[in-house]
């Protein structure tokens, strides 16, 4: 269908005009300023005077470059905010109902908001390297912009046939990108286009505002200090990027390490998989680069303090930063199939060539300056004694490559396996990614936890091996103890997880004492021993609240409870962990009793929230000690789809987590008869669990369901509910004279399924006409999971320190003085 000829009714076409214009004009920018940039770097040693104006063309262009982002995001911003669904991007993954923050969280749900996303903050971190990168300036800003131009070309959109195309522009219009009759009719947007798509129920979720632009930071971080490594390797210079790449490196650490747990903390609160990590390849992919990045970073450490080490060095940054596009190609092309429940899959087909290509002009650029530089790297030819601090920092680092390359191999088995499968006429597959992954990166926690621990004590060169072993011995023997006592609390038995502990408490307790004990100075220079803590945390977090996680909601009812699963075995583990909730009925749950309540709705919350309430009983006195009320919520039917998306709610404690999510609902749609009764005030009408008492008739009308009207004579019956449990709640259904008719306006108390009518006033008797009718607990229940999580806050707690080391050593690093090479 032509609709070049139509002239189209209610389009607002300049934002998205607007926005093309800044997108063509960041590439350009991008593009002119890397030119600049590269024509400065080669005349900087052959005409300084002519490098400096090329550099302040350079500059400009660069700033340009960076306000047309901003535009981008502004036009997009207006687009989305006014609803314009005459646009692709905004029908996709908007709608009316959308609240503002989560108008936010959409910029990222597609393609091109998460590659414009990405390319902010480039642009940004580009900025501070124009400021602070002094001679290197050039050299890493030419990288820094060949990058831009790159996700720049993401955004084009440009056609150059039906089958071949450079880039997605989420300034389409709907009906450039869809073929449907519709769009036959001018004012299609007025008879048919009256909201969007809405965005994906999973990112309606507070977590998604902050995760992905935190996340995206952090992989825009790691191009700085490659762009230093790239800088260096240009002129064979090894001296001045040793300082930027050290502090970039832990803002770009830290920030990522945070980021991948935020994405941890979303899976906790939002997923109903009953965890914060499940190994999936999107969590992988993010992961990867920050295990190379924090090798490399340890390597720069070694080679700052004793000259060692440089082409190691170089090479983790090279395969830290091609790993970030290569887990983009991952999570965008497609390839990984329904491996990963939130990959980018058919939208991305068109972005594979378009990342692959990127991604081999990275690689041809790494291995053509490494290749170049190789012969001449500095070397020392002496082995470095394995008493020193960097021998044990350089096993550190490639244990941090071998989980590495277990992670992304295993991750990659989509594109793999076929070529596998013709070999050995197999095809492989990970049938338990958890189990999988566990079984290997156990050991990699076991020898990163020892490492961590011992490596400060540790000098560089040479070490006092007689007052290292005396400190190692007494705190490892104080860290044995603990983890004795601990492991019989918490009943840890297996070999690995027992080794973990004590690798955990052991480096807990050396890197407390490291800091506080052994090492002198500033606050500003426990960087790495606070990081290491952190980390220890982490590792004690993650063994607790995942080997003593404890399903609660056991079904020992005997009724098969069927949540669809295909597979048997976990058919029959699922109908083992769930319960069957009626509602006002309680279920034993541990040392809990729970009670479903009902549901309730919001007319500004698309979620349907189901209250259950739980009591917590003293195994001794049998006596209630607790009382507290979770809301675990779900999208019924999202979409106008069949089914439902549940969200987890915790309750917390400071040393545990009851987290509960419900997995299938049931309401009978027959909610019975009304029952009229005669009630004078004082009159009192029993129900199956309770009574009500008519008290009063009143004018004070406080019915939520009532929507008065002009003229409107209300009359309430004031209905005092009670139960065992004592008085509940008072109830007005309303009596309504309204001109010439008559209405009645119910009130309910869902809790107790109790629904009541006012439909008649005696005034000569005092009395009221009243209707009642109350719903079967059987007619309306909840199936769910609950499961406690011991010591959970200990990941989150070592996440926070983890961080604030790796601030805290960036800090030192800017603030402290520069220091030399030793000589070889």
């Amino acid at each position: 269908m032509n609709s070049g000829s139509i002239q189209y009714i209610g389009e607002h076409l300049l934002p998205g005009q607007l926005g093309h214009l800044f997108i063509i004009l960041s590439f350009v920018a991008a593009l002119f300023s890397g030119f600049c940039f590269l024509k400065a770097a080669f005349s900087e040693s052959s005409d300084p005077e002519g490098s400096r104006s090329w550099l302040r063309i350079a500059r400009s262009s660069f700033i340009i470059h960076t306000a047309a982002i901003i535009g981008i995001f502004a036009a997009l911003y207006f687009i989305i905010t006014h609803h314009l669904f005459e646009y692709h991007y905004a029908w996709q993954h908007t709608n009316r109902a959308l609240p503002p923050k989560y108008l936010l969280s959409s910029f990222w749900e597609g393609q091109e908001g998460s590659f414009m996303l990405w390319a902010f903050w480039h642009s940004m971190l580009g900025l501070v390297v124009m400021g602070t990168a002094k001679s290197l300036e050039s050299r890493a800003m030419t990288v820094i912009s060949f990058v831009q131009v790159c996700l720049a070309s993401m955004l084009l959109g440009f056609y150059f046939s039906p089958a071949f195309k450079i880039g997605s522009t989420p300034f389409s219009l709907l009906r450039n990108t869809m073929q449907a009759p519709i769009f036959s009719d001018p004012n299609y947007l007025a008879n048919y286009i009256h909201d969007g798509n809405g965005l994906n129920v999973l990112l309606q979720n507070y977590w998604m505002v902050i995760h992905p632009p935190i996340l995206f930071l952090g992989f825009a971080s790691v191009l700085i200090p490659f762009s230093f490594i790239i800088a260096a390797l240009w002129k064979g210079e090894y001296t001045q990027f040793i300082k930027p790449t050290a502090v970039s490196s832990l803002f770009a650490g830290g920030v990522l390490g945070l980021g991948i747990m935020l994405g941890g903390a979303w899976a906790y609160e939002s997923l109903n998989f009953g965890g914060y990590w499940a190994w999936d390849p999107v969590e992988n992919a993010s992961l990867v680069p920050w295990l190379l990045l924090v090798a490399g970073l340890h390597m720069l450490v070694v080679y700052r303090a004793t000259g060692r080490a440089l082409s190691t060095t170089l090479i983790f940054y090279c395969l830290a930063y091609m790993l970030v596009w290569y887990s983009t190609f991952l999570t965008r092309t497609g390839v990984l199939g329904d491996t990963s429940v939130h990959a980018f899959t058919g939208e991305g087909k068109s972005l594979y060539w378009h990342l692959l290509t990127v991604l081999g002009l990275l690689i041809i650029l790494c291995v053509a300056l490494l290749w170049k530089r190789w012969k001449s790297l500095p070397r020392i030819r002496n082995e470095e004694a394995s008493s020193s601090r960097e021998f044990w920092m350089a096993i550190g680092s490639f244990v941090l490559l071998i989980s590495a390359a277990h992670i992304i191999l295993a991750t990659s088995t989509p594109i793999w396996g076929p070529l596998a499968q013709k070999l050995s006429g197999k095809m492989p597959a990970i049938t338990d990614p958890v189990e999988h992954y566990n079984s290997i990166q156990v050991w990699i926690g076991i020898m990163l936890g020892l490492l961590s621990a011992f490596v400060l004590y540790l000098k560089f060169k040479q070490s006092e091996l007689r007052v290292f072993w005396k400190r190692i011995g007494i705190i490892g023997g104080i860290a044995l103890v603990l983890t004795i006592l601990i492991a019989i609390g918490q009943k840890v038995t297996p070999v690995q997880y027992l080794l973990l502990l004590f690798a955990a408490t052991f480096s807990l307790l050396a890197n407390l004492y490291y800091a506080f004990g052994v090492q002198s100075g500033s606050l500003k220079k426990r960087g790495a021993a606070l990081t290491h803590f952190g980390f220890a945390l982490i590792l004690m977090g993650v063994l607790l609240s995942s080997y003593g996680k404890n399903v609660i909601s056991l079904n020992t009812t005997g009724v098969d409870i069927d949540l669809g699963k295909k597979d048997l075995k976990e058919r029959l583990k699922d109908s083992r962990e769930h319960v069957l909730m009626f509602r006002n009925t309680k279920v034993a749950m541990d040392n809990y009793f729970a009670t479903y309540l009902g549901d309730s709705t919001s007319p500004t919350d698309p979620r349907t929230f189901y209250r259950v309430a739980f009591e917590r009983i003293d195994p001794k006195t049998k006596e209630v000690t607790e009382k507290f009320m979770l809301y675990p919520d779900a999208f019924v039917n999202p979409k106008g789809q069949e089914g439902m998306s549940s969200n987890p709610s915790t309750h917390h404690y400071f040393n545990r987590d009851i987290f509960t999510y419900v997995s299938s609902i049931f309401k009978a749609k027959d909610k019975g008869k009304y029952q009229r009764d005669t009630l004078h005030v004082g009159d009192s009408l029993f129900f199956s669990n309770g009574f009500l008492r008519f008290d009063a008739f009143s004018r004070d009308v406080k019915n939520r369901y009532y929507q008065p009207e002009p003229g409107d004579m209300p009359v309430g019956a004031m209905l005092s509910v009670h139960t065992l449990d004592g008085p509940q709640k008072t109830l007005q259904p309303l009596f309504v004279l309204r001109g010439n008719t008559i209405e009645s306006v119910p009130d309910t108390l869902s809790e107790l399924g109790l629904y009541t009518r006012f439909t008649g006033i005696l005034p000569e008797k005092n009395a009221a006409v009243i209707e009642t009718k109350q719903l079967d607990p059987k007619d309306e229940y909840i199936v769910l999971k609950a499961i406690v999580f011991p010591y959970i806050n200990l990941l989150w707690l070592g996440v926070i320190t983890m961080v604030c080391g790796f601030m805290l050593s960036m800090y030192n690093r800017i603030t402290g003085k520069k220091k030399t090479l030793p000589a070889a």
